[in-house]
């Protein structure tokens, strides 16, 4: 079965070191699936895109001038909720990635309802993948709850 293609209404593209590194990182080890695979000149990928969930999707590139120094990401994130994977087992999916190398914190919970777990990639974006605590809890309650923890 080939996965739909869709107008995406937003998708991060993230430029990467290695795309082939990259790509199996998203596929085996996070869970993300491949959608196409587009050559460059040279036959290597030249772009990949990967889908966590429908409009959930991420493209994985080479530089386009050249290459990457420095830090990447920095002060951005990626969030990505976990209602459609590992039955939404925060605990199950750290073992997980952390069983295949990956470099996690986490999980954590945090005061504005939801279990976390942050993920790095191999070229140092932060992915974080959420769960709600508690779905039942109406936005007041969690606000509330957030001004509780700030007070302390």
């Amino acid at each position: 079965m080939s996965e739909e293609i869709y107008p995406m209404p937003l998708f991060p593209t993230l430029m990467v070191d290695n795309v082939e590194v990259s790509a199996n990182f998203y596929q085996s080890v996070i869970g993300f699936k491949h959608i196409f695979t587009m050559p460059g000149p040279d036959g290597k990928p030249s772009l990949v895109h990967l889908r966590w969930v429908k409009y959930a999707d991420l493209l994985i590139t080479r530089s386009r001038g050249g290459e990457l120094t420095g830090p990447k990401g920095i002060g951005i994130s990626l969030n990505f909720n976990m209602l459609e994977h590992f039955n939404g087992d925060m605990d199950a999916f750290a073992k997980h990635v952390r069983g295949k190398g990956a470099n996690i914190k986490g999980p954590v919970d945090q005061p504005w309802n939801v279990r976390e777990v942050t993920v790095l990639d191999p070229d140092g974006y932060q992915l974080i993948f959420t769960m709600p605590i508690n779905l039942n809890l109406s936005f007041e309650e969690v606000i509330d709850h957030v001004k509780k923890e700030e007070g302390k």
